[in-house]
C-alpha cells in the first residue's frame, strides 16, 4: 500500500463493502492513478460506474477527475521516512563527482537536439536499435521503453546475422545505435546502411570524436571520465548511469 494514498482510507467510515474495494484497489495499486479509466477501475474492482461516482462524492470529490487529481496530488508528496537527520550515512567522495558528471552531459544535450528526438517519437512509430557487448543491454532498455509507449521496436546485436537487419531495415523508419566507442565496426556497418536506406540515424556514444558521430543524423554525446574506451571498458564509471538518465529524459520530455 502507498502510504502517501492512505489518508483516504481513514475517510471511509461510511463506505459500503464495494466503495471501500475501490478505494483500496487504487492505494494497492498507485500507478494506475491517472492511467486508468472509470469504466476500467470498475470492471477491475467489480462494481459499477455508478457506485464509482458515489464514493467520490461521499469523499467530498465533485466527480471521478477531482478525485483522480487529488489523489495524483497526494502521489507527489515525498513519502514519510521515519528517521533522524543525523542517522543518515554519510554520501560517498565520488558522489559529487558522478553529480558533475551528469551536468557535464547534459550541458551537450541542447534543447534542439531533445526537440529533435521528441519529434521523432511523435512522428516515426518504428524503431530499429543496435548495440554491442555491455552497449546492447542499454540498448535492450531503450527498446522495451519504445515498446511499452506503444512503438514497433526490434532490437539486434552481433549475434544475429547481417542479414537479419538487411531484410527488415526497409520496414523501419529509425534507427538507434548505442556504442561507447562509437567505432564498433559491426554498429558502423548497420549505421551505414541504415543511413542509404533512407532511416533516420540516432547515436549515443562517448563525447570524444567518433565515426558512428559522424554518420547520424542526431547524436548524444556522454561525459565518459575513462582515459581510453578500450582499456577500460570493464571500469565502473559514469558513462552508463549518464545513458540511463538520459534516455529516461529524453522519453520524459517527448511523451509529456
Amino acid at each position: 500500500m502507498d502510504n502517501r494514498l492512505a489518508t483516504l482510507l481513514t475517510r471511509g467510515e461510511s463506505l459500503t463493502r464495494a466503495e471501500y474495494r475501490v478505494l483500496a484497489h487504487l492505494t494497492e495499486h498507485p500507478l494506475l492513478v491517472g492511467n486508468i479509466t472509470v469504466r476500467e477501475l470498475a470492471q477491475a474492482t467489480f462494481v459499477s460506474t455508478a457506485t464509482i461516482m458515489r464514493l467520490c462524492q461521499k469523499l467530498g470529490f465533485s466527480g471521478f477527475s477531482e478525485f483522480i487529481w487529488h489523489c495524483k496530488q497526494l502521489l507527489t508528496d515525498t513519502p514519510h521516512i521515519a528517521a533522524q537527520a543525523q542517522d543518515l550515512p554519510h554520501l560517498p567522495a565520488l558522489f559529487s563527482q558522478f553529480i558533475a558528471n551528469y551536468q557535464q552531459t547534459f550541458q551537450w544535450v541542447t534543447e534542439e537536439k531533445r526537440r529533435q528526438f521528441a519529434t521523432l517519437l511523435r512522428e516515426k512509430e518504428s524503431f530499429f536499435l543496435y548495440g554491442a557487448g555491455f552497449s546492447y543491454l542499454f540498448a535492450e532498455y531503450l527498446t522495451k521503453k519504445l515498446q511499452v509507449l506503444g512503438k514497433t521496436a526490434f532490437i539486434s546485436g552481433p549475434g544475429d546475422s547481417r542479414n537479419i537487419f538487411l531484410s527488415n531495415a526497409a520496414r523501419y523508419q529509425v534507427f538507434i545505435a548505442v556504442s561507447r566507442s562509437g567505432e564498433t565496426e559491426q554498429v558502423l556497418d548497420k549505421a551505414r546502411i541504415a543511413k542509404n536506406v533512407g532511416m533516420t540515424v540516432i547515436a549515443f556514444t562517448r563525447a570524444s570524436a567518433n565515426t558512428l558521430a559522424g554518420i547520424a543524423d542526431l547524436h548524444f554525446a556522454l561525459y565518459d571520465e575513462a582515459v581510453h574506451y578500450a582499456a577500460e571498458a570493464a571500469g565502473v564509471t559514469s558513462f552508463e548511469s549518464n545513458l540511463v538518465l538520459l534516455m529516461d529524459l529524453l522519453l520524459l520530455e517527448a511523451t509529456g
